[in-house]
């Protein structure tokens, strides 16, 4: 008796370790508009009146804001998302009511890569997400 209950907490410790994978926000992965959300919560959304857009390839990074710079995202990568599947490292600064807020560090996948040149990022584990634009 004693052995099954150590195989039964045995395995309860491992499913109990197990993180299940948070699938991207669909409402995000279906919009192509430039966004992003922080975990769980959208804090940015592109408005082509009164936002304008950033990209530089050599510092692989994407900036989208309002004219006044009150609410804005940077997204600095390690690489340039080039294909669906792909992992890249990046850093994200964002504009959160009066303040600025940073995230360093943060392991993105590349949900969808349309030829446009937008891309859907998802980080599962802290719920962000960013849609973002390479520009020509």
């Amino acid at each position: 008796m004693r052995k099954y209950l150590y195989i039964i907490v045995l395995v309860l410790l491992c499913t109990g370790c197990n993180r299940k994978k948070v699938e991207m926000d669909l409402d995000m992965y279906n919009s192509n508009q430039i966004s992003l959300m922080v975990k769980g919560k959208k804090v940015f959304t592109f408005d082509e009146g009164t936002c304008q857009l950033g990209y530089n390839r050599n510092l692989k990074q994407f900036r989208a804001g309002n004219d006044d710079m009150t609410s804005f995202f940077v997204l600095t990568c390690t690489d340039l998302p080039r294909t669906q599947g792909q992992e890249i490292r990046a850093d994200l600064q964002w504009t959160s009511g009066s303040s600025v807020k940073t995230s360093n560090g943060l392991t993105f996948k590349v949900e969808k890569y349309e030829d446009t040149g937008l891309v859907w990022l998802w980080n599962s584990a802290d719920k962000t997400g960013a849609v973002v634009k390479i520009l020509n």
